[in-house]
Order: C-alpha cells, then sequence, then structure tokens
C-alpha cells in the first residue's frame, strides 16, 4: 500500500503536536504507513497559547513517547494540580479551588447534598479533595521517587507552548517527519479537495490529507475551504487579551505555585501561570466594557510596580468553532478549528482531541466523508460542552459592581442547554446519570466545583444548620499527604536541575 502523504500546514504547539502523535501513533518506530510533512513560516509568529493545561496532557505525551523529564526540562514546566479562582463570587477576596483528585466515590455520592445541607463553613471542595489545602501549602502533586506521568494526585503542567513546539519539532525531524520552513502562497483546488498548496519560494507541496494548523488565519478550512464558523459571542463576552512574562529575576516570590490563578476583574479575569523562569500573566477582557488602554494598565497595576517597564502584548480572537473542522480532504485543528477563552485552560486539551480523533478516523482509503462525519460530531460536541462551562463560571456571579457583570448574568447570555442543567441541579446535585458521553471532560464532580464553590443555591441555606464536616477519610489522606509529599520547588529542583533553583 502506497504510503499516506499528510501535509501540516502550519507549526507553533498545534502543528508539532500533531505531527509527533500522527507519526508515534500510525507510524511508530518500525511501521511507517504515512508520509508527515509540516510546512511552518518562517515570518509568522506563534501566539504560544496553551500555557496551563489538564491532566489529559500526560497521556499525549506519555502516547508521543518522551521521558518526563526530559519534556519538563525542555519546557520549563511546573506542575498543576488545580485551578484557583478568585473574585468571581462576590469580588471581595473570596476564592475557591477546582482540583484534578478527588477522594473515591461510588455512583451515588452523597457529599454535595450534605454540604449543602450543612452550614457551608468549609468549601466544598475541601470536603472531598485534599489537594485545596495542598495547593495552600504549596506542595507538589509527585512523591521523591517519581515515575514517569504517574503520582499519587492527579496533575498537568504549566509550561512554555512555543518551546513545547521547538521540543517536538526536534524531536519529530530526529523520527522522520519532514520540516520545510517556508510561506504557503496559493492552495490548488481539485473538485471541492486541495490537491495542492504552493509556497513562496516556489514549491508545490501534494498531499492526500491536509491539517490546518495556521491559527486564527485559518489559510485553509476557511480561506480556500469556507468551512462556516459557529460564533459564540452571545454567550461569552471577552474578545480581547493583554499579556505579559515576568522574569524571575524581576519578581519572584520565592515559590512556584502548583495551580493556576483566575482573579476576576472588572472586565474580565487575569490568569497568572508560574513557569521555571518566569510567570505569564495576562488580562482576558471584553472590548465592549474596557479599551485596551485601560485593560493593560489594570494588568499593570495587578502586578506591581516591577511590571512599569514591560511590554504586554494585545491579542484578539473571535470566540467560537468551525461547523465542519474536517472539510473534503483537509482537518482544522487549533485555533483554524476555534477557540474559547483559556479559563479552564482548555486550548491545547481540544489539539490533542483533534489529533487523537484524527489517527482513530485515519482515511486509508480514498473516501473520508464518513469518518470526517464523525469527526465533526465528536469535535462539536467537545466544543459545545465547553462553552457550557465556561459560562458556568460567569452566570453564578452575584457581583453587581461593573456593567460587564451585570450582563453576563442574563437569561440572554446563557445556553439553553446550561440552563436545563441548572434547573434540573436546583432540584438534586448532579451525578453521573447527568452526562452519558464518554469522551466528556468535565464531570458531575468539575461541575460540583464550580457550582458549590461559587455558593449555588445560596438562598436555600439553612438556619441553624449543623457546621459542616470534612469526612475522616479525607482528613487522614491529607495527613498522608502531607508526610509524603514534598514542597512543588523541592521536587522541581531536586529532579530538573539548574533551570529551577
Amino acid at each position: 500500500m502506497a504510503l499516506k502523504r499528510v501535509l501540516i500546514v502550519g507549526g507553533g504547539s498545534a502543528g508539532w503536536i500533531t505531527a509527533a502523535y500522527m507519526d508515534a501513533v500510525l507510524n511508530g518506530p518500525r511501521n511507517k504507513i504515512i508520509d508527515i510533512t509540516v510546512v511552518e513560516s518562517p515570518t509568522i509568529g506563534r501566539i504560544g497559547v496553551g500555557e496551563a493545561t489538564v491532566p489529559s496532557v500526560r497521556d499525549t505525551m506519555r502516547t508521543i513517547g518522551v521521558p518526563e523529564a526530559d519534556f519538563m526540562k525542555a519546557t520549563d514546566a511546573t506542575f498543576k494540580q488545580a485551578i484557583k479562582f478568585a473574585n468571581w463570587l462576590d469580588g471581595k477576596g473570596e476564592y475557591y479551588y477546582h482540583p484534578f483528585a478527588r477522594r473515591p466515590a461510588g455512583r451515588l455520592d452523597r457529599s454535595a447534598p450534605k454540604w449543602l445541607s450543612s452550614d457551608r463553613s468549609v468549601p466544598f471542595a475541601n470536603t472531598v479533595s485534599v489537594q485545596p489545602e495542598l495547593c495552600d501549602d504549596g506542595r507538589c502533586p509527585k512523591t521523591m521517587q517519581p515515575r514517569d506521568y504517574h503520582a499519587p494526585l492527579s496533575y498537568a503542567y504549566h509550561m512554555d507552548a512555543e518551546k513545547l513546539a521547538d521540543f517536538l519539532c526536534d524531536l519529530s525531524v530526529k523520527r522522520g517527519v519532514k520540516h520545510i520552513q517556508d510561506d504557503v502562497v496559493a492552495v490548488q483546488l481539485e473538485a471541492g479537495a486541495i490537491k495542492s498548496v504552493t509556497t513562496k519560494s516556489g514549491g508545490t507541496l501534494e498531499a492526500d490529507l491536509f491539517v490546518d494548523c495556521t491559527g486564527f488565519r485559518s489559510l485553509l478550512i476557511n480561506g480556500e475551504l469556507g468551512a462556516p464558523y459557529i460564533d459564540y459571542s452571545q454567550w461569552l463576552l471577552c474578545d480581547r487579551a493583554v499579556a505579559m512574562r515576568v522574569p524571575h529575576d524581576l519578581h519572584f516570590s520565592g515559590e512556584r505555585r502548583p495551580y493556576t490563578t483566575a482573579t476576576a476583574q472588572d472586565a474580565g479575569w487575569i490568569w497568572d501561570i508560574g513557569l521555571a523562569n518566569r510567570r505569564g500573566v495576562g488580562y482576558v477582557y471584553s472590548s465592549d466594557y474596557m479599551s485596551d488602554d485601560e485593560a493593560m494598565a489594570t494588568l499593570k497595576a495587578f502586578e506591581g510596580a516591577h511590571a512599569a517597564d514591560l511590554d504586554p502584548r494585545q491579542l484578539k480572537f473571535r470566540v467560537g468553532r468551525r461547523d465542519n473542522p474536517w472539510t473534503s480532504n483537509c482537518v482544522a485543528i487549533g485555533l483554524s478549528s476555534g477557540f474559547i477563552e483559556p479559563l479552564e485552560s482548555t486550548g491545547l486539551f481540544l489539539v490533542e482531541l483533534a489529533v487523537a480523533t484524527l489517527c482513530e478516523y485515519f482515511p486509508f482509503g480514498e473516501k473520508m466523508d464518513v469518518q470526517a462525519k464523525r469527526f465533526n460530531q465528536i469535535l462539536e460536541d467537545r466544543y459545545e460542552e465547553i462553552l457550557d462551562f465556561i459560562v458556568l463560571h460567569y452566570c453564578l456571579t452575584r457581583r453587581q459592581d461593573t456593567a460587564f457583570w451585570q450582563e453576563v448574568q442574563k437569561a440572554d447570555r446563557i445556553p439553553d442547554r446550561l440552563q436545563e442543567s441548572l434547573d434540573l441541579w436546583r432540584t438534586k446535585s448532579p451525578s453521573l446519570s447527568d452526562f452519558h458521553n464518554g469522551l466528556q471532560l468535565f464531570s458531575h464532580h468539575t461541575y460540583e466545583y464550580v457550582m458549590y464553590g461559587m455558593d449555588f443555591m445560596w438562598d436555600k441555606r439553612r438556619a441553624g444548620a449543623a457546621p459542616t464536616q470534612t469526612p475522616q477519610e479525607v482528613s487522614e489522606a491529607l495527613s498522608r499527604a502531607r508526610g509524603a509529599l514534598p514542597t512543588h520547588d523541592e521536587w522541581l529542583k531536586a529532579h530538573l536541575g539548574s533551570s529551577y533553583q
């Protein structure tokens, strides 16, 4: 059988995750059945999104086949075991955690009803997970005797997305992936499919399957094939971001936090992500409620006086997704497929999902419409799921201090699917049966963290309710974890070397 030719247009983290993953899964070290080429522009800069991830990234890196320490050193990575949400409920200094690990519980877990009937004096997440307090302690999810991609507690990473792309580029090229540095300037169609692309240097590149990783430009899927775009701006108001990098030698608090922080602001929220030698901070906001200059000033004021000489960069984005990310013989992966604000760090997850699904439905024959239809449904389901979950963070707020926070609570800003679920969850807590898609990213547990972190059904509090009780098994597990787990910085310095000193 002739080799199937795959041309990935665009590099960055999306392009190189796609190349490395496809090569590892479909070719492996000895059985080459697809020929992979990446053509990457040497003139168009990378956006560098995806500094924070979700736990699925561990499976992705394990599948690609790289030692965890090598990957972490190359990308300045640190561990992430939760997201800390500050000022989302009423803007007065409150916070809650969305952790990644939770004590085992059966299908009919009664943790939430018990918490709802108590005085709620202990945050809900603390009654079912040890990670909120371990995050406050600054502890690592792994022991000092690590196994690659395994730990007592679930975790993800903070990492430099541009260095990830470089790392996977080098790895892929060594394994046989072709890398062409050139600009694609024209696309040739034949019978509704892409036949070839032409580069600035005059080369013509043909393939059987084209993968569009050109970011927001969507050069192939939109520019040539015109795949429709489904706009999400009715439900998600934020459309801009201003981001900056803060070197540790300019400002370092003395610890690298093992969690991402998302702090609500007047017209959106600020992320704070700690890497080996710098922090990434950025303000995601709505341009209808704040100007670019105001957003930049807010971000610098939030960071402090040491940010005065830093040069933040502005990003404009459109929230939504392609209706058919696999159209004809072209598959869009990454920002060319869609974008949802990174409140739950889902950017790289959607890349991972797309390439894993593409490998599962890879078109070895001539026809690909049946595979494309199933692929498109899977991606649509996950985008819609993530949309609902991000809106959940906004619609439960009780903030009334700015026009932005007043607007996000309005009924027409809540998707019908989410509203139906919220109506149901006023009669019962989220449970396993509410989520029946095996590819679901966010479970009933993750919904509970946000809902009860935002004090859902606060109007149903019972006067004179008994104090909240933390289950004994959670308290005992916390005590054991404190005895077994080093601090985050201790682990990084011990296992990853000089960059983490």
